[in-house]
């Protein structure tokens, strides 16, 4: 029997995880390896055999590629097969429960330190990945995934290559995430993969709402060549400490000369990010909100009509966990134009910060 068909028979599917232009991945019951996901590609979704048996000669490349590679923070794959009548391709790897960083950003809930360890992790995972002399060249939060306990996974390496030289590797991936080198020059490197992790770092301490909204301070516009880009003029959630936001903007720097130089440096970089409090920042459409709890008191702060809309102003103060016993700490100044308000409780923060 072809080994792909006999592989697929012995397991159990236990549903269907999403899917794409060119297949499908679900999750199965491996006799071997447990529960895992499996990519499925069909040469019926592609435009013809030739554009077929070239992608299934890149996949499997990037098979050999991957199968190399054993790390705690880099998803595991089990088996590589295409069927004896080559119309299907299958990729069967680790599967993680806990979905991807992207399910936590669509959330909009920013928690500063779950952002630290997991882009950390990440890192390290990544690291592992150019010290294997690879690339991975489409980090961004659908790719890095979460196990159910929590543990990092670096995964999806559709674009991984071996040619781990500036000049070399061609682009893939998701525009607002490559290097600026990457968008104009169609060259990949090591420092290419450091700048979508500063994105993707970015990304997390923001949620998508902040990460891609439109108006002052936006993160994201279009650039000169219309392609998605960090702006100059950004500003972050005024929660997010400067020495923070220096180590992401360094991460993601548009000259490779001035950015950090490599995974390594940007592993150590993280992971001296110093200790804040853990607040929860809920980022709504008119409303951000933060809660802190200390103790048997509850530290919360609301900036409404944010950035410069009608009746913008933020107020913080401390209640019982009950939500009783309201003590005011401080609030927006009176009749301030927004960057005066948006300063002044980003100074409220850094005051606070341990």
């Amino acid at each position: 029997m072809d080994r792909a068909i006999d592989y697929v028979a012995s397991l159990t599917p236990l549903g269907p995880i999403g899917g794409g232009a060119f297949g499908e991945v679900h999750r199965y019951k491996c006799p071997l390896h447990g529960e895992v996901a499996v990519k499925r590609f069909f040469q019926s979704n592609f435009g013809s055999a030739e554009s077929w048996d070239s992608a299934c000669k890149d996949a499997l490349q990037e098979a050999r590629n991957l199968k190399a590679l054993e790390h705690s923070h880099v998803v595991k794959i089990h088996q590589v097969l295409r069927t004896g009548g080559g119309d299907e391709f299958l990729l069967v790897m680790e599967y993680c429960e806990g979905k991807s960083l992207r399910e936590m950003t669509q959330k909009d809930v920013v928690s500063l330190p779950e952002a630290k360890r997991v882009i950390r992790d990440a890192a390290i995972g990544l690291n592992y990945i150019h010290n294997s002399q690879y690339l991975h060249r489409d980090i961004k939060p659908d790719n890095i995934l979460l196990k159910g306990d929590g543990l990092v996974k670096v995964g999806d390496f559709g674009f991984v290559t071996n040619e781990l030289q500036f000049g070399f590797a061609t682009p893939y991936g998701t525009a607002i995430y490559w290097a600026p080198e990457v968008l104009k020059e169609h060259a990949c490197s090591g420092v290419s993969d450091v700048y979508s992790l500063g994105v993707t770092f970015i990304n997390i301490m923001s949620g998508d709402h902040w990460f891609f909204r439109e108006g002052k301070g936006q993160v994201v516009v279009m650039g000169a060549e219309g392609d998605p880009e960090l702006s100059s003029k950004m500003l972050y959630l005024p929660h997010v400490p400067t020495c923070w936001r220096n180590v992401a903007n360094r991460l993601c720097r548009p000259s490779t000369l001035n950015r950090c130089p490599s995974l390594d440096a940007a592993v150590n970089s993280i992971a001296k990010l110093p200790a804040v409090e853990p607040w929860i920042c809920n980022v709504g459409e008119d409303v951000i909100s933060w809660q802190l709890d200390k103790g048997k008191r509850r530290v919360r702060v609301e900036w409404q009509n944010y950035l410069g809309r009608l009746g913008e102003k933020w107020t913080a103060w401390t209640e019982d966990l009950s939500g009783g016993s309201k003590r005011k700490l401080a609030a927006s100044p009176s009749g301030a134009k927004w960057k005066e308000t948006y300063k002044s409780l980003q100074t409220f923060f850094e005051d606070r910060t341990p």
